[in-house]
């Protein structure tokens, strides 16, 4: 057995076609239905310690994610090693993994794989209604996917899906859409969607649930110092108003929901949606969950509300809604009051999602920017991901008293 094979524990693997410059390498392919990790290891004829710089690829592919190039260190022997994930190919493709020393058109090793046909548990009846390779599916075959439209913008869908055969993580800033999906979520993938910054927008009667994910995020950067208590409507009105966080988290949702249906006769927001997400709030690890509530001190009704959640230093609201129309605009007192009390309370982004256009009032003086998802906003996310783990960990129900503040006192 060949010394890469010894240390890889990889007897099946035959080296395929390596380069002159390797003296012996193996790798490992594991695929799903949109992905490849390849797992190698190559002995050269160089000192240990001596750096490589390595560039793998995958043929064939148009995303520029489908090649990079990196420096290893020569271990022991000249053996260098790695790993290299692809993501968003198309299924049933046959790909090659190739990979060379930089400055050389030489493989030090190559060899193909075929992703599969489907996701790994996805029903074979529904996996029959997706089209395999070409662009979105039929009037018939939505009817029989429940109405739901996956966003593919003509390429194939499967190239987006994400299920629990994927190990999630920054690699979904490089999606070439604005959306991913999948089918029927277990409380696991849900979770670990939303701590990768994709939040999910189930629909009744399809299976199909969609996952935003913006190419480009709108965001407010709460380290400008923003005037927020020095709106206008919140100087007239604060004193009509206390707030209070996850006084009633699964009722308050219901309300949302209800707004929703009332304004736009449908809705994301469902039952199983509601409880999954209140599971991570009493979970409280490093996901958190809120509901932030607006009160009319004068009847006691439920003024506006946002629904949240954060991880380290980074807040998220994924919907919000206001009860008591009027002249006192109730959410934007809410929302200007939220901004203060994230600030105090260490937060220093605050994703809103994609951008509408009654966003443009915050680009100003409120920090409103928008942030590329692979090169701005998901570096941003895996620091916010590292200090979650930490004790300094933002945590805005710190911030409010269980009975709430009133807001005049603000």
């Amino acid at each position: 057995m060949s010394l890469c094979q010894r240390l890889f524990k990889l007897e099946e693997l035959v080296p395929e076609r390596p380069g002159a410059a390797a003296e012996d390498s193996t790798v490992s392919l594991e695929s799903t239905v949109n992905s490849i990790k390849a797992n190698w290891m190559v002995q050269l004829s160089v000192e240990p310690q001596t750096p490589v710089t390595v560039i793998s690829r995958l043929i064939p592919s148009t995303l520029e994610g489908h090649q990079c190039c990196k420096e290893v260190i020569a271990g022991p022997d000249g053996v260098i090693s790695g790993v290299c994930e692809f993501h968003f190919l198309r299924p049933s493709q046959e790909y090659t993994f190739w990979l060379g020393r930089e400055g050389s058109k030489d493989a030090l090793l190559q060899r193909s794989v075929t992703t599969a046909r489907c996701g790994r548990d996805t029903p074979f009846q529904m996996a029959m209604l997706i089209p395999p390779a070409a662009g979105r599916p039929t009037g018939t075959e939505e009817d029989q996917l429940g109405g739901q439209r996956v966003h593919s913008s003509g390429t194939d869908m499967w190239t987006t899906y994400v299920g629990p055969e994927h190990q999630l993580g920054s690699w979904l800033g490089s999606c070439p859409e604005d959306m991913v999906w999948t089918v029927k979520p277990s409380f696991e993938l849900l979770r670990a969607l939303w701590r990768n910054a994709c939040f999910t927008l189930p629909s009744r009667g399809s299976p199909i649930t969609q996952c935003p994910n913006p190419i480009s995020r709108y965001c407010l950067d709460l380290t400008k110092g923003q005037p927020w208590l020095r709106s206008k409507k919140v100087r007239r009105h604060k004193g009509d108003f206390r707030l209070t966080v996850n006084a009633d988290y699964q009722q308050t949702f219901k309300h949302c929901e209800r707004v929703h249906v009332e304004t736009h006769r449908s809705t994301w927001i469902t039952p199983d949606l509601i409880r999954s997400l209140d599971q991570c709030r009493q979970d409280n690890a490093d996901l958190k969950v809120y509901s932030i509530e607006l009160w009319e001190k004068s009847t006691g009704q439920l003024a506006a509300a946002i629904m949240a959640l954060s991880i380290g230093d980074v807040f998220h609201d994924y919907t919000m809604a206001t009860m008591i129309r009027d002249s006192r605009s109730a959410g934007a007192v809410l929302t200007k009051v939220v901004g203060q009390l994230l600030t105090e309370a260490g937060y220093t982004l605050w994703y809103w999602g994609y951008k509408n256009p009654y966003m443009a009032e915050y680009d100003g003086q409120y920090g409103g920017l928008l942030m590329n998802n692979e090169k701005d906003f998901w570096p941003r996310w895996r620091r916010a991901m590292d200090l979650a783990s930490t004790p300094a960990t933002p945590d805005l129900a710190q911030r409010v008293p269980a009975g709430g503040i009133d807001l005049s006192l603000l």
